[in-house]
């Protein structure tokens, strides 16, 4: 006899990372600092078995919120960076534009310029009309200094 009911997963709503997620955001407003990384493992662990960006970048911002609360800030920027890596690789993997400015932009709250710099680089190839080239201007504008017109594609003929 097959089994009907749905997979717990796909039964929820939204992905399999937002519920834990969001108890480690109720917890980290409770002040509860070790309920908040034990939400956040789940939920890093449901962002990696996702195999989507989104998730991932989603861990690495919850991360760093929970380091500033708990001073724990150098951990936690390399745990986010870790979780901003793999997004930015998944969302080169799937071409998606979106996921590389956010990439971006989670690496210019990290500081990291060569980082960011790369990431508005690989946007550049999936700029593929005028919304998009102006998305990537803001982005390059909002995330460091001036860069220089061929990163931004405003040079073009």
């Amino acid at each position: 006899m097959m089994d009907h009911r749905p997979h717990p997963a796909k039964a929820a709503s939204g992905p399999p990372w937002r519920a834990p997620l969001q108890a480690a955001e109720r917890a980290l407003e409770q002040d509860d600092a070790s309920g908040a990384v034990r939400a956040w493992e789940q939920a890093h662990l449901a962002a990696v078995e996702s195999l989507s960006w989104e998730g991932l970048i989603a861990a690495g911002d919850l991360y760093l919120r929970i380091g500033r609360r708990t001073g724990t800030l150098p951990a936690a920027d390399a745990t986010a960076r870790r979780a901003y890596f793999a997004a930015l690789y998944r969302a080169c993997r799937e071409n998606s534009f979106d996921g590389v400015l956010r990439a971006a932009d989670a690496f210019a709250d990290l500081g990291d310029r060569d980082v960011v710099d790369e990431c508005l680089g690989l946007a550049e190839l999936l700029a593929d009309g005028d919304e998009r080239r102006q998305r990537l201007h803001d982005v390059a504008r909002r995330t460091g200094p001036a860069p220089d017109a061929a990163a931004t594609g405003a040079a073009r003929p």
